[in-house]
């Protein structure tokens, strides 16, 4: 009779520690998804946007000083989205526990995912026509596995 009891005991025991540690998974990985959002929207990250968004609306002839932030402003962006595929492959390889803040962070940055995805291009281009060009090669590889992941194209 004891060993039944100690048999129960510890398969409460182990399914208790299953719950807590898949509690803890999801709860790290929604933190996770949470700092990987608000590092994207906020900081040096949303001025880099925000110097972007400017040349995108309102293109003009780059001098150098123009030039000097539109580079700083590509790579800064380009490098959050390189640390967002980075949190995102960390949360996806997190198991059952990480299906809905995955599907949560790719709700919050698909709007942003989609935007990018149409106008890096065009900034790459135009910073490639000036002196130093663009070094950005696995960056941008980073990008591009984050957009199929993200947006499924």
């Amino acid at each position: 009779m004891a060993g039944v009891v100690t048999l129960v005991i510890s398969i409460v025991s182990l399914c208790t520690s299953m719950a807590v540690f898949y509690w803890q998974r999801r709860h790290g990985d929604f933190d996770l998804a949470r700092m990987l959002h608000a590092d994207l929207t906020t900081g040096e990250v949303a001025r880099a946007r925000d110097v972007l968004g400017t040349f995108i609306h309102d293109p003009r002839t780059l001098d150098s000083e123009d030039l000097r932030d539109v580079r700083t402003a590509y790579f800064t962006v380009l490098w959050c989205f390189e640390r967002l595929y980075a949190g995102r492959r960390a949360i996806r390889d997190g198991g059952a526990a990480s299906r809905r803040p995955l599907r949560f962070l790719d709700h919050m940055i698909s709007g942003q995912v989609s935007y990018w995805d149409q106008n890096l291009p065009w900034i790459r281009e135009e910073l490639e026509q000036h002196p130093g060009g663009v070094h950005d090669s696995e960056s941008l590889r980073a990008f591009t596995e984050l957009r199929h992941a993200v947006l499924r194209r």
